[in-house]
C-alpha cells in the first residue's frame, strides 16, 4: 500500500467531506496535494472543502491555480464560474463567463451559459445576442433553438417561441420530441384543436413518446374523461417516478373525479419534483384550504404568485385564507389590488363582497354584487347574496323584488326561480313558490331541489297522499317516466316510505345511471340509515357531483357523507361550497357548523349555528341545533 497514494487520497478527501469530517478531509486533500501538485482535480476537490469550511478567498484560489494547470479544461471553467455565481460574485461571474466563451470559441454551451446569466439579471438584448452566437456556431443544433425558445417564452414573445420550435423541429433528427414542445406551446396558448392535431400525429409516429402522452392525458382532464386520463397517468409515473409535470396532471384529475386526499398527495409529488411550477403550488394551497390549514395555504398560494404573478387562482387562495382565518384586512387588501388588475373579474367581485360582508359593510358589498350582476345577469351566486343581506335586514320582500327583477332580465336561469320559491315558501306563499319551483323544474329537470320543494308545497298544503296517488296512476301508464318517478319519490321520503323511496331512486338509476337527482336522493337515504353503507353512499354522491358539480343539495349530501366518515375538512368544503349557492339555508349551516366544531374551529362553529338559528324558516334539525349550541356556549 501507499499512504501517500494521491487518488487514494482524494477519495479519502471526498469520503470526509460527506461525512461531514472537514477538517480530516481539508488534511487528506492537502496530503495529496503533496504527492501530485500538478494534479489540477485535486485543486478543485480542496475547494470544494474550503468553501464548506466558509474559507471563501482560499477556495477561489485553489479553483484559480486548477485552471491555470488545465486552461482547456471546460468543467473547470464552470465550476469558477459556478462559485462565483454561488456566492453572489456578480462582476467575476461575468468576466469569467466571457473568458471562457473566448477559450472555447468554436462550442456553443459557453454562449449559452452566457446568456442564461444575462437573462437572469434582465439583460435580454445581451441574451439574445448570446443565444444567436450559439445557434451561428451549430445552426443544426435543435437544442439551440429550444433554448431559444425559452428566452421568447420568459419574455412572452408567442410568436418568436412558436417560430423557435418550428425551427428545432426542422433542426432535430427526432422531430417527434420537440413537436410534443409545440404542440404543449398550443395547449398553453388555447390553440386546442392545432395542438391536438398535432399530438394525434405524434402518437401516429410514436404511440410512446412520454410528453405527447402527457399532453393526451391533458386534453382528457380537459374533457372531463377523467378515469380514462388517470390511466395514462399513472402508466407515466411508474415510468417516470419524478416528473412533477405529470404528478400534477394526476392531482388535477384526482380533484375531478372527488379523491381529494390523492389529488392532495400527488400535489405535494408535483411540487416536490417541480418547485419552480405555479400551478403545483396553487393546487395544494387549495388543499390546504379546505382542510383549514391557512398558514399553509398562505405560504403556498404566495410561493405560486411569486413564480407566476399573473396566477388568478393563487391570489384568489390567498385571499380565502385571511378571509377564513378572519383576518379581513389582509384578505381585502388582496381582492382590491386583484381588482385594480382585474376590475371585472367576476370571481374576484364576489370574494370582495364576501369579505366586505364578514366586516358588516353591507352597502359596499351590495355595491359589488349589483356590479357582478350588471357583468352578468344569470349570476345566481351574487343574486343570492343580495337575497341573504335583505333578509338580514328583515326585508324579505324587497328580496322577493329584487330576484324577480333578475329574472325580468335573465329569464332562462333555473337558479333563480330556486332563490324565488325558497324566499316565497319562507314567506308562506305556497302557491307561488310552486310556481317558481315548476319553472325551475322545466328548466332544469336534473336538479333535485324543485322536487324536494314541490313535495314540501305538497304536504303543507295536505295533498302528499292525493299526490302520491295521481303518481302512481301516471306511473301505471308510463313506468319509466323519470318526471314521474322523482315527484313520486320525494314524497314517499316526506311521508316517512323512506324503503318505497328508496326503491324509487333505484329504478331511476337503472333507467339512467347518471341521473342526479336520484343518486342524490338515494345517498342521502343510505346515509341516513342505522348502520350506513357510506362507501356505496359516496359513490352515488359523487355520481351525482359529477353531473352538477355546484348544485347545493348534492354538496350538502356529500359533505355530510364525508362528515360521517370523520373527514372533516373535505365536509366542510363541500357546506361552504352549498353555501354559495343557497346562502339562507338553515340545515346547510347546521351541517357547516357541526364540520367546523369537529375541526375545532369553535367560535366559527358557533357562529354558524346561530345564523341557522335565526332564520325564520322551521328545519328538521332546529331543536337539536338549540341543544348544541347551548351545550357548546356552556363549555367555551
Amino acid at each position: 500500500s501507499n499512504p501517500d497514494h494521491a487518488a487514494a487520497l482524494a477519495v479519502l478527501a471526498n469520503l470526509e467531506l460527506v461525512s461531514g469530517n472537514l477538517d480530516e478531509a481539508e488534511k487528506a486533500i492537502a496530503k495529496a496535494l503533496e504527492s501530485e501538485p500538478e494534479m489540477d482535480r485535486l485543486y478543485i476537490l480542496q475547494a470544494r472543502v474550503l468553501s464548506v469550511k466558509k474559507m471563501i478567498p482560499e477556495a477561489e484560489k485553489s479553483l484559480l491555480k486548477a485552471l491555470e494547470l488545465n486552461p482547456e479544461k471546460m468543467s473547470t471553467h464552470q465550476a469558477l464560474t459556478s462559485f462565483y455565481l454561488g456566492h453572489k460574485k456578480k462582476e467575476k461571474a461575468e468576466l469569467q463567463l466571457i473568458k471562457t466563451t473566448k477559450v472555447f470559441p468554436e462550442q456553443p454551451q459557453p454562449l449559452l451559459a452566457l446568456a442564461a446569466f444575462y437573462m437572469q439579471n434582465d439583460e435580454n438584448s445581451k441574451a439574445e445576442e448570446a443565444i444567436n452566437q450559439a445557434i451561428s456556431l451549430e445552426p443544426d443544433n435543435e437544442k439551440n433553438y429550444l433554448f431559444l425558445a425559452d428566452f421568447h417564452k420568459n419574455n412572452k414573445d408567442y410568436d418568436k417561441v412558436e417560430q423557435a420550435l418550428k425551427q428545432a423541429v426542422a433542426h432535430s433528427e427526432n422531430p417527434s420530441a420537440p413537436q410534443a414542445l409545440l404542440a404543449d406551446f398550443y395547449f398553453e396558448q388555447n390553440k386546442f384543436e392545432t395542438s391536438k392535431s398535432l399530438v394525434t400525429e405524434i402518437l401516429k409516429e410514436n404511440d410512446k413518446l412520454p410528453k405527447a402522452l402527457l399532453l393526451k392525458a391533458k386534453f382528457l382532464v380537459k374533457e372531463g374523461a377523467s378515469n380514462e386520463a388517470k390511466v395514462i397517468l399513472n402508466k407515466l409515473i411508474e415510468e417516470n417516478p419524478k416528473w412533477g409535470d405529470a404528478y400534477l396532471q394526476l392531482s388535477l384529475v384526482q380533484l375531478n373525479l372527488g379523491n381529494l386526499e390523492l389529488s392532495q398527495k400527488a400535489a405535494d409529488e408535483a411540487v416536490k419534483y417541480n418547485k419552480g411550477n405555479s400551478q403545483a403550488h396553487t393546487i395544494l394551497a387549495h388543499h390546504h384550504l379546505r382542510k383549514r390549514e391557512f398558514e399553509k395555504a398562505t405560504q403556498e398560494s404566495a410561493i405560486a404568485l411569486k413564480l407566476d404573478g399573473r396566477n388568478v387562482r393563487a391570489a384568489i387562495i390567498l385571499g380565502q385564507s385571511f378571509l377564513y382565518s378572519e383576518d379581513t384586512d389582509n384578505a381585502l387588501k388582496v381582492f382590491e389590488q386583484m381588482q385594480e388588475v382585474l376590475p371585472e373579474n367576476i370571481e374576484i367581485l364576489h370574494n370582495m363582497a364576501l369579505t366586505r360582508i364578514a366586516r358588516e359593510e353591507f352597502s359596499e358589498a351590495t355595491s359589488l354584487l349589483e356590479k357582478i350582476l350588471v357583468l352578468n345577469p344569470e349570476s345566481t351566486p351574487a343574486l343570492a347574496l343580495l337575497a341573504t343581506l335583505n333578509v338580514r335586514n328583515k326585508e324579505p320582500e324587497k328580496g322577493i323584488e329584487r330576484i324577480r327583477q333578475q329574472i325580468a332580465k335573465a329569464p332562462e336561469v333555473p337558479g333563480n326561480f330556486l332563490l324565488l320559491g325558497d324566499l316565497l315558501y319562507r314567506q308562506e306563499s305556497l302557491d307561488e313558490a310552486a310556481e317558481a319551483f315548476r319553472k325551475a323544474q322545466s328548466l332544469l329537470p336534473e336538479n333535485p331541489r324543485s322536487y324536494i320543494m314541490l313535495s314540501r308545497i305538497m304536504q303543507k298544503n295536505g295533498s302528499s297522499a292525493q299526490a302520491i296517488e295521481e303518481y302512481k296512476t301516471l306511473l301505471a301508464k308510463q313506468p319509466d317516466s323519470l318526471q314521474a318517478l322523482m315527484g313520486l319519490g320525494p314524497l314517499l321520503e316526506q311521508t316517512g316510505k323512506t324503503e318505497e323511496a328508496k326503491k324509487i331512486y333505484q329504478k331511476v338509476l337503472e333507467i339512467n345511471p347518471q341521473f342526479a337527482p336520484a343518486a342524490n336522493n338515494l345517498a342521502w337515504i343510505i346515509s341516513q340509515e342505522e348502520n350506513p353503507d357510506l362507501g356505496e353512499a359516496m359513490r352515488l354522491a359523487l355520481v351525482a357531483k359529477e353531473q352538477l358539480p355546484t348544485d347545493p343539495n348534492i354538496s350538502d349530501t356529500l359533505g355530510l357523507i364525508h362528515y360521517k366518515r370523520g373527514s372533516y375538512g373535505l365536509a366542510t368544503t363541500q357546506f361552504r361550497q352549498a353555501l354559495t349557492a343557497q346562502p339562507n339555508h338553515p340545515t346547510i349551516r347546521y351541517h357547516l357548523a357541526l364540520s367546523l366544531k369537529a375541526q375545532g374551529a369553535d367560535s366559527e362553529a358557533i357562529n354558524e349555528i346561530k345564523q341557522s338559528l335565526s332564520e325564520n324558516t322551521d328545519f328538521p334539525e332546529r331543536l337539536e341545533a338549540q341543544d348544541l349550541l347551548s351545550s357548546w356556549q356552556s363549555s367555551s
